[in-house]
Formats: structure tokens, C-alpha cells, sequence
């Protein structure tokens, strides 16, 4: 078989469009069983002012942002990362984060997942409406939250010195 036979064209409206836990569009646009589990991509909208997720971890995936248009705000330990269009934000595995919009426009970032696997999460979060910016208050929505987000080596953290 050539590599022609498995090449894949995703185009500008294809993808699976989600219900992003943390407000604004996602689309998956290549999910990991197009790619043998190595990687996933997704095409991410922050709103306006958006605090982003609650500081996390992932423990088996690295992230990589590129941001496409406006400007991405990255929360790593006690450093803060401004990334503007054409920048890529990588992530380690096991490092503390905090991805945000802080500003009065539009941030459109693709996120790059690697290895694959955090297709599902995000499709999982959007189907069962699980809260990723905010601490539920419910005591049953917090331990539902917690096996979600256990099985994907996802972990809320805080900053040190924000506990």
C-alpha cells in the first residue's frame, strides 16, 4: 500500500463539531483513529475574556497550541506566555497549565493532542456537559467529574501557591 491510499483531506468545514466545555466552537477536525492513536487536532474558538479551563494536568498527553488569529494567554506555574498568531505554546505531560482569551476579541487556536486519546474526552465532556471551568458544587457532579476526568489523565491542579 502507498501512502497515497491512507493520505486523508479534512477540509475547512469538515470535522465534528462539539459543545466545548469551556464555551466558544470546537471541531475535531482529525481524530486519533486517523492517525494510528499517534495525535488528535482540534480547531478552537475562545470567546471574548474566556477563563479557560480551571489549571490542569495531563498526565499521558503533550498539548501543543497554534494560534491562528488574536491572542492565546498561557498559564504555566508562575509564568505567563502571550501568544499571538503563527505561535506555537507547547505543553509537557505533567505540567501545570492554564490556556485563557484575555482579551476583547476572538482567539482561534488549533490544539494538538499527542498521543491521541483526548479526542474522546472532549467529546465525552460535551456529551455529558461535564464543567471544566468551574468547581461544581454539587458533591455528586464533583466525584462524576472526577472518574471523567481520571480516565483520561486529566487532573485539576493548582498553581503552587494558589492552593
Amino acid at each position: 500500500m502507498t501512502a497515497e491510499e491512507h493520505a486523508r483531506k479534512v477540509g475547512p468545514e469538515d470535522g465534528r463539531v462539539l459543545v466545548n466545555p469551556i464555551g466558544g466552537r470546537m471541531v475535531l477536525k482529525v481524530p486519533d483513529a486517523m492517525t494510528a492513536g499517534a495525535y488528535s487536532v482540534h480547531d478552537n474558538i475562545l470567546p471574548p475574556h474566556s477563563p479557560g479551563p480551571r489549571p490542569h494536568l495531563h498526565r499521558d498527553h503533550e498539548e501543543t497550541f497554534y494560534v491562528l488569529a488574536g491572542e492565546l494567554t498561557v498559564r504555566v506555574g508562575d509564568e505567563t506566555l502571550r501568544a499571538g498568531a503563527g505561535t506555537f505554546v507547547v505543553i509537557p505531560r505533567g505540567v501545570v497549565h492554564q490556556p485563557s482569551n484575555q482579551t476583547a476579541n476572538e482567539t482561534h487556536v488549533l490544539l494538538i493532542f499527542s498521543p491521541g486519546g483526548m479526542d474522546r474526552f472532549f467529546v465525552e465532556a460535551a456529551e455529558g456537559h461535564h464543567p471544566l471551568q468551574a468547581r461544581p458544587d454539587d458533591a455528586g457532579q464533583q466525584v462524576r467529574l472526577r472518574v471523567f476526568t481520571e480516565r483520561y489523565g486529566y487532573e485539576f491542579v493548582d498553581f503552587p501557591g494558589d492552593g
